[in-house]
């Protein structure tokens, strides 16, 4: 029989969620790291104040992030064990059905929460984009890039839990704000990358 290394063993979590979350913290790292190398250059002097307010929006942000990594992975673990939950009788078959949609309103509560702290750095990325350092856009764009990869991945995440949830005003609530967080990723990222092509080295 076929043996994987034990760091690619078949198992389904952590997944996409919890990637998405780890790109996401990448990409707010890398906004605030541009913002920070730019702070105490004395040729960045007269941006000091500015940088001052984006700096912390955009640390924070990727450190609020990371936590999220394991929170998707336990998410999931909690439907699974719903699963589990045996189901010879009427009762224990309600049980069970009702333990397997909390576990899936979690499984969806938790990347949405993603997408909402994702969602933060996107003003403060901007002014990194139109203030920081030049030399580093590079840096900024891939930041951004991967903040909206990471936002969309945690958009998945949640449109593919809804259809087990038969809770219609928690289906069309959550969907309805993920649509609205991903969009803004969307447009905000296409705004910072078309700033960045307009800088020049």
């Amino acid at each position: 029989p076929r043996r994987w290394p034990t760091n690619a063993r078949p198992i389904s979590a952590p997944g996409g969620g919890s990637a998405s979350a780890a790109i996401a913290a990448v990409g707010a790292g890398l906004g605030a790291m541009v913002a920070k190398l730019t702070y105490g250059v004395r040729k960045f002097e007269h941006l000091e104040s500015q940088l001052r307010k984006i700096i912390p929006g955009l640390h924070e942000t990727a450190l609020g992030l990371i936590p999220m990594i394991d929170a998707d992975t336990n998410a999931f673990n909690d439907y699974v064990e719903a699963m589990r939950l045996p189901q010879g009788t009427d009762a224990e078959k309600k049980h069970r059905a009702e333990q397997m949609e909390l576990g899936l309103k979690k499984a969806i509560e938790v990347p949405l929460q993603t997408m909402r702290i994702g969602d933060k750095a996107w003003e403060n990325m901007l002014e990194a984009a139109k203030i920081g350092n030049v030399a580093s856009k590079s840096d900024v764009q891939v930041g951004a890039r991967a903040l909206e990869v990471g936002i969309w991945g945690a958009y998945q995440n949640v449109m593919i839990n809804v259809s087990g949830i038969k809770d219609s005003k928690f289906v069309s609530e959550k969907t309805a704000e993920a649509a609205k967080l991903k969009d803004r990723a969307a447009k905000f990222c296409a705004e910072i990358l078309e700033v960045l092509d307009n800088r020049k080295n």
